[in-house]
């Protein structure tokens, strides 16, 4: 009997999550994004917004939900329905949030179900227009003569940007001090007005300005040179070691999103980064496409713990 009832219960599972995938999208879906308008994520949603809203056939609305390095539009999507309905862009960082924040409101291994890979784009460290180091050999001397002295920002808590710049400070024996801010938007604004002398921000956020004087790079934060900015050196060929700064953008929906819906979801973000005038307009804003299927965005994620927590640890970065 009890054999009989479980057939029974996952018939009618599989039933409803059926009729539930004919009739998806029955409402506007919403991507959220963790930071506010203006940053290379809120470029990136907004860019494939309307070629995964035609392959979905539905409306798709993006929000902007900044703070705490993005784990608040994190929590909050998870705790929305899982219908399909509710999309959170993540990244890197989704990993180690139980590394850096203290009452984390949700499981970051268990509250969220894959959907694709986005794209991908590199990180690069700038200085405002009269930041006093001519390069980066420059930079890295006065860190060193000056432990802690020379401070840095980003987007926030164990973005790429941060953990890379930790990396490049751990490879080279430096100390350095991070102002987080709430998004890349915020951090360039400050940069741009002389209030902190040194960022490390997505390419996409920052190449208008490097191109116009404006800000001045340092290195790139990649294991190649971008197509974005070719004559921007790494920072291994700088000397620096390895930094690798690659942003990795992913979408995910709550657990227990049926998985028609995300099959069907992950169909339409496939379709949105795959065309030749899809893949254009990501380069032209500094993106790779990437796309894939959901198992292959959770093995990818299962890894990144392993790869980041000695960098958190080297820095002394703690729950807060």
């Amino acid at each position: 009997m009890r054999r009989l009832a479980a057939a029974s219960l996952a018939l009618l599972v599989a039933s409803v999550a059926g009729a539930l995938a004919q009739t998806y999208p029955s409402q506007p879906v919403h991507v959220v994004v963790p930071f506010p308008p203006g940053g290379g994520t809120d470029a990136l949603a907004r860019a494939i917004q309307e070629p995964m809203q035609k392959a979905l056939g539905g409306t798709i609305v993006v929000d902007n939900k900044g703070g705490g390095g993005g784990s608040i539009a994190h929590e909050f999507v998870a705790k929305q329905p899982a219908d399909g309905h509710w999309l959170v862009v993540g990244a890197n960082n989704l990993p180690l949030y139980p590394h850096i924040v203290a009452k984390l409101g949700f499981d970051a291994k268990t509250a969220f179900t894959p959907v694709g890979f986005i794209a991908k784009q590199e990180s690069v460290l700038v200085g405002s227009a009269d930041a006093p180091w001519a390069d980066l050999k420059a930079l890295a001397a006065a860190a060193k003569a000056a432990p802690g002295t020379v401070q840095y920002g980003t987007a926030g808590l164990t973005t790429p940007m941060h953990l890379s710049t930790e990396q490049f400070a751990m490879l080279n024996g430096l100390k350095l001090t991070h102002v987080p801010f709430r998004g890349t938007g915020p951090l360039v604004t400050d940069l741009l007005g002389g209030h902190i002398k040194l960022g490390m921000s997505s390419i996409t956020s920052v190449s208008q300005q490097i191109q116009s004087g404006k800000l001045k790079p340092y290195a790139m934060a990649a294991l190649e040179r971008s197509s974005m900015a070719p004559d921007i050196p790494t920072f291994k060929e700088l000397g620096f070691g390895d930094v690798d700064g690659m942003i990795v953008y992913t979408l995910l929906a709550p657990v227990g999103t049926p998985q028609p819906v995300i099959a069907m979801l992950n169909a339409a973000l496939n379709a949105a980064v795959a065309t030749p005038e899809a893949k254009e307009d990501l380069k032209k804003r500094g993106f790779v496409a990437m796309g894939g299927t959901p198992q292959q965005l959770a093995d990818w994620l299962k890894v990144q713990e392993a790869i980041w927590v000695p960098v958190l640890n080297a820095a002394g970065i703690k729950p807060e």
